[in-house]
């Protein structure tokens, strides 16, 4: 399935499906410092910075405050990740369900594409989380060959830049700590992180290759397990 993309990101990306979602991909040769996305957001909220743990649940509000139909349904439309609710998570999610008479089952799953997809932005004194959803589409990898940026003269704008020659039909991905220091790490080291940050475990080609023997074979539940009894 082919997802219609403005004329400005035809050239070099299209979004296709890619396994069980549609994946943000080169389509045509692409060189390094190429702006690959630059996106608006279709909801974004400021927050404190006592409310960042909140950030997922806050911009979920503002979407359903605002009412906003388009914003709502493009973020029902984002790649879906399901995780075990925490108790402040099951509490907020009833709150908002009574307030803005909403059913539990369905806003549990928007807030869950909301989550997973929300981007953090920190720019010129803006700190807020966001959903871009076209840079969406473009996956975590711990060997990214792109990076997201930000263009100081128009809040809120993020750019996906090329960071390496990419072929026609690779995916795009990049890193989604943004910090370079993450990609030293090591295996473990990495998807605890990302497992403690965005509740998933990375299956980019150098986090397959770098997998301990010991738990290679397991599945995804049973490693996240893994990952609680020894953390």
């Amino acid at each position: 399935m082919t997802v219609s993309l403005p004329a400005a990101y035809a050239e070099l990306v299209r979004i296709e499906r890619w396994g069980e979602e549609r994946q943000l991909l080169a389509a045509a040769a692409i060189e390094p410092g190429a702006v690959l996305v630059a996106e608006y957001p279709i909801a974004f909220v400021e927050v404190q910075p006592h409310e960042e743990d909140d950030g997922a649940l806050l911009l979920l509000e503002s979407i359903l405050a605002t009412q906003d139909r388009e914003a709502h349904d493009r973020a029902a439309d984002l790649k879906l990740g399901v995780w075990t609710l925490s108790g402040r998570e099951t509490e907020r999610l009833a709150h908002y369900a009574a307030v803005y008479r909403r059913n539990p089952k369905k806003l549990t799953q928007l807030y869950h594409r909301v989550a997973a997809n929300n981007i953090r932005y920190a720019q010129g004194g803006v700190i807020g989380y966001g959903l871009w959803p076209i840079v969406s589409r473009s996956n975590h990898s711990c060997d990214p060959n792109a990076r997201l940026g930000a263009s100081e003269g128009q809040p809120l704008l993020e750019l996906l830049i090329a960071t390496r020659p990419i072929a026609p039909g690779t995916a795009i991905c990049w890193n989604y700590l943004g910090d370079d220091s993450f990609l030293a790490l090591d295996w473990f080291a990495r998807n605890a992180q990302l497992l403690k940050d965005f509740r998933f475990l990375c299956r980019c080609s150098r986090c397959e290759a770098e997998r301990p023997p010991e738990i290679a074979a397991l599945p995804k539940a049973q490693i996240a397990a893994w990952f609680q009894r020894i953390g």
